[in-house]
């Protein structure tokens, strides 16, 4: 349960925000006031119960580093969304439907990224005070 809250949970919510937000732009600047959407939406959902579930099978997968994971959770990751995109006819078969479905996919993988960094830095710097705090409380002590 705390995997699902701490971890989970937060990259799924990031990933559906910037993703709605960047159809509803895209859709706004091609003149698509009406694109997202319901289906859309629960389409999108499945999507990323679908990835996080695949990263619950990477993550019991015994990788020899940090990166290793990395490199092959993204490579599965972005090889899903690009499969969904075009089965469920998000997007048509061209050059730029693909680098945007491409830099987008990226963008969210560099973004889960930086948030999770950030998060795990802030909890050690968290950590190296409530032991430094301990340690002068023990050099006060007779």
């Amino acid at each position: 349960m705390k995997r699902l809250l701490r971890t989970y949970l937060p990259s799924s919510a990031i990933a559906f925000t910037i993703v709605i937000l960047f159809n509803a732009v895209y859709n706004l600047i091609l003149g698509n006031n009406d694109a997202l959407s319901g289906v859309f939406v629960l389409e999108l959902t499945g999507l990323i119960i679908f990835i996080q579930l695949v990263s619950v099978v990477c993550d019991h997968i015994p990788f020899q580093s940090e990166r290793a994971y990395q490199i092959t959770f993204f490579a599965a990751e972005y090889a899903i969304v690009i499969i969904a995109s075009f089965v469920l006819n998000w997007t048509v078969l061209t050059i730029s439907s693909f680098l945007y479905t491409s830099l987008l996919c990226v963008f969210i993988a560099v973004l889960i990224d930086r948030y999770f960094s950030a998060v795990h830095r802030h909890e050690a710097d968290e950590i190296n005070r409530l032991i430094l705090s301990q340690d002068k409380k023990e050099e006060q002590t007779p």
